[in-house]
C-alpha cells in the first residue's frame, strides 16, 4: 500500500477510537445491541468532526458479521474490510454536492427495491445532503418517509438550515459537537508518538487552535508540518508555517494596552510585521485572547477557556490590570477594527491605529470622575442661575412703594377737590398716633418720589395685568432724563397704543416727567436690553462650562467639544 496522509491513516475505524462524541456514539452501539434501527441518520457538524467517518463505523456495525459484546464492528469480517475499503457493492457514497438533480434521486429510487447482496441492510451515504436542488429533495421525500425494510440512508451536513423541515422530520438526527484543543492535542500527540516524532506540548496546541474544532484540518496541518519538519515539531516551524505571530508578542500587546504604554505596544507590533507575520491573523489571535480575557474577569473561571495551563495563567494575572467593563469596550472596539483590517489594503496602518487606540482609551475609573466633574458643573451652573438676594436700603424701599403712592397721584383739575375733615376732632388727634395707618406725604415728597421712578419701572408694572400692552411698550426704543422720557413710535401697533400710553403714563408719573414721542430710531427698548443681558449670561454660562474641570477632563479622555449649549 502506498503512503496515507495522517487524516486517513489515523482515520477512526470504532466508535471508541472517534474523539468527542461520546454522545453519538454510545447511543448508535445501543442502538445496534438492541436491534433498534432507523430507516434514515442525520449527522451534522463543523467540518472534520467525524460525521462520515460514524456513518462507515455505523454501516459495519450494522453488517458485521461477528459483532462485539460492546456494540463494535469486529474489523475483521468480510463485510467489514469491504466496507473500509471502499468496495462493498451494497453500501453506496454520494456527493450532495455533485448529484443535486432530480435524475440522481430517481436513479436511488430505482435501485434501493433490490436486496443488498451480501450485507443484511443496502446503505445510501449522502454526503452534503443541503446541498440538493427542492425537486431532489421533493423527489426523495417519500422514500425517505418508508424506505424497504432492508435499505438505511445516511445523511452528511454542515448546513442542516438547509435542509427542508419536511425531510428532518423524518430524520434520526445526531449533531456532533466541535472539538476541544484538549482533545485533539491529545490526538496529535497520540500520532506523533505513534510516528516516533518528537514535539513540544505547546505546538499541538497552536495547530489545534488553528484547526477550530476540527479534527482533519488539524491532522492535514500536522502532515504538513511533519513533511517540512522532518522528525521534530516545534512552535518555531508551527509559526513558520502557518504564518502564526508569537504568542508572547501579542500578550505584550495586550499587556502594555492595558498599562496604556502605546511606545511598547507599537513595537510589538511592528516586529511582527517585520518577521513577515500575517497582520490579520495577528488581529484575530489578539480578539481570541481579548475575548478569553474577557470571561475570565466576569466569571472568574476558566472552565469556560480552551486554552493550555500556561495560558489560562496568564490570563488569570492580566485580567486584573483592567476592570470587567473595560475589557468588553477593548474587545468591541477591536473587533470592530479588525473587521476593518480585513478588507483594508493597509492592514499595519489599521493594526498600529487601533493599538494606539486602544493604549488611550480611558478607563472606567476616568468616566466616574467624569461623571463626578458634569454632576458638579451642573449643580455649579444651577446655583450661579439663581441670583442671590440684596437686602434693600431705605432709598430702594422708597423707590419701590413709590408706584402705588405715584398711582395716586391725580391731575391737575383733581387738586381743586376740598378735602374731607374728620368730623370727631379726637379722631383726627388719633390718626396721628396710629403708626398702621399710611400717612399721606406732602406734595412734593411725592413729586420727588415720582422723578425718582423712570420708564422701566413704568413698563413693568404691565408685565403680569396686560401683556400684550407690556410687549408693545417694551419694543419701543426711549431716551430719558429726569423731567422727559421721549420714545420713538416707528409702526402702525405702537402709534395704535399712543392713547392708552398717554393716560397710563399720566397715572404713573402724574406731572413728574413729560412724555414726548418722535418717529425716528433714537436710544434703546427694555427687550433689547433684556436680550442683551439674556446673552451675557448665556455667555458667561458657556465660559463657565468651557474652563470647568468636567470639560478639561473630557478633553484629556480623547473627547473634542463640537458644541455648548445652554438653555
Amino acid at each position: 500500500m502506498g503512503y496515507q496522509v495522517v487524516a486517513r491513516k489515523w482515520r477512526p475505524q470504532r466508535f471508541d477510537e472517534v474523539i468527542g462524541q461520546e454522545h453519538v456514539t454510545s447511543t448508535l452501539k445501543y442502538a445496534v445491541l438492541k436491534n433498534r434501527t432507523a430507516p434514515v441518520y442525520l449527522f451534522t457538524g463543523i467540518r472534520g468532526t467525524g460525521k462520515t467517518t460514524l456513518a462507515r463505523i455505523w454501516v459495519k456495525a450494522l453488517n458485521c458479521l461477528d459483532l462485539q459484546p460492546d456494540g463494535e464492528p469486529c474489523n475483521k469480517c468480510a463485510s467489514c474490510l469491504e466496507i473500509a475499503d471502499g468496495k462493498s457493492p451494497d453500501v453506496v457514497e454520494i456527493d450532495g454536492a455533485s448529484n443535486t438533480s432530480v435524475d440522481n434521486v430517481r436513479e436511488i429510487k430505482e435501485n434501493i427495491s433490490y436486496m443488498p447482496i451480501r450485507s443484511k441492510y443496502k446503505v445510501y451515504i449522502i454526503d452534503e445532503v443541503h446541498m440538493l436542488s427542492k425537486p431532489a429533495f421533493n423527489a426523495l421525500l417519500k422514500t425517505l418517509e418508508e424506505p424497504p425494510a432492508h435499505t438505511i440512508f445516511i445523511l452528511a451536513t454542515t448546513d442542516p438550515q438547509k435542509i427542508p423541515t419536511t425531510v428532518l422530520s423524518r430524520c434520526q438526527r445526531y449533531d456532533l459537537k466541535r472539538l476541544s484543543l484538549e482533545d485533539v492535542t491529545r490526538q496529535l500527540a497520540k500520532i506523533l508518538d505513534a510516528e516516533n516524532i518528537k514535539y513540544d506540548l505547546n505546538s499541538l496546541y497552536e495547530i489545534a487552535k488553528e484547526g477550530e474544532g476540527s479534527m482533519r484540518d488539524s491532522q492535514t496541518i500536522l502532515e504538513q508540518l511533519i513533511t517540512f519538519g522532518g522528525d521534530k515539531v516545534t512552535e518555531d516551524e508551527v509559526s513558520l508555517i502557518l504564518g502564526t505571530s508569537d504568542k508572547y508578542q501579542l500578550r505584550n500587546i495586550i499587556q502594555s494596552i492595558s498599562k496604556h504604554d502605546s511606545n511598547s505596544a507599537v513595537s510589538f507590533a511592528n516586529e511582527i510585521y517585520k518577521n513577515g507575520k500575517s497582520i490579520e491573523k495577528a488581529a484575530k489571535d489578539i480578539l481570541q485572547l481579548l475575548h478569553n480575557i474577557l470571561l475570565y474577569s466576569q466569571l472568574k473561571n476558566t472552565n469556560f477557556i480552551d486554552s493550555p495551563a500556561e495560558e489560562k495563567d496568564w490570563i488569570k494575572s492580566v485580567s486584573e490590570n483592567l476592570t470587567t467593563a473595560d475589557w468588553i469596550r477593548l474587545f468591541r472596539f477591536w473587533n470592530n477594527e479588525y473587521e476593518t483590517l480585513k478588507i483594508s489594503d493597509y492592514p499595519l496602518m489599521i493594526f498600529e491605529t487601533a493599538i494606539i487606540s486602544c493604549c488611550a482609551m480611558p478607563s472606567m475609573y476616568d468616566f466616574s470622575e467624569f461623571v463626578k466633574n458634569i454632576t458638579d458643573l451642573s449643580a455649579n451652573i444651577k446655583t450661579d442661575t439663581n441670583k442671590p438676594t440684596i437686602e434693600k436700603t431705605d432709598q430702594d424701599k422708597t423707590v419701590e412703594g413709590t408706584t402705588a403712592i405715584a398711582s395716586n397721584i391725580s391731575n391737575k383739575t383733581s387738586k381743586t377737590e376740598p378735602e374731607a375733615k374728620p368730623e370727631n376732632p379726637a379722631d383726627t388727634a388719633s390718626i396721628g398716633k396710629n403708626e398702621n395707618i399710611e400717612q399721606k406725604p406732602a406734595p412734593e415728597t411725592v413729586q420727588n418720589e415720582a422723578k425718582s421712578l423712570n420708564w422701566v419701572d413704568f413698563c413693568k408694572t404691565f408685565k403680569d395685568k396686560d401683556p400684550y400692552f407690556y410687549g408693545i411698550i417694551s419694543g419701543c426704543k426711549y431716551t430719558e432724563n429726569d423731567t422727559r422720557i421721549t420714545v420713538s413710535i416707528l409702526n402702525e401697533i405702537q402709534r395704535g397704543a399712543i392713547n392708552d400710553l398717554q393716560q397710563e403714563f399720566g397715572k404713573f408719573f402724574g406731572s413728574a416727567k413729560e412724555l414726548e414721542f418722535v418717529d425716528y430710531e433714537d436710544g434703546t427698548s427694555i427687550l433689547a436690553d433684556e436680550e442683551a443681558a439674556k446673552k451675557e449670561e448665556i455667555a458667561n454660562k458657556k465660559n463657565m462650562i468651557l474652563e470647568s474641570k468636567a470639560v478639561k477632563s473630557a478633553q484629556e479622555l480623547g473627547f473634542q467639544l463640537k458644541k455648548v449649549s445652554v438653555e
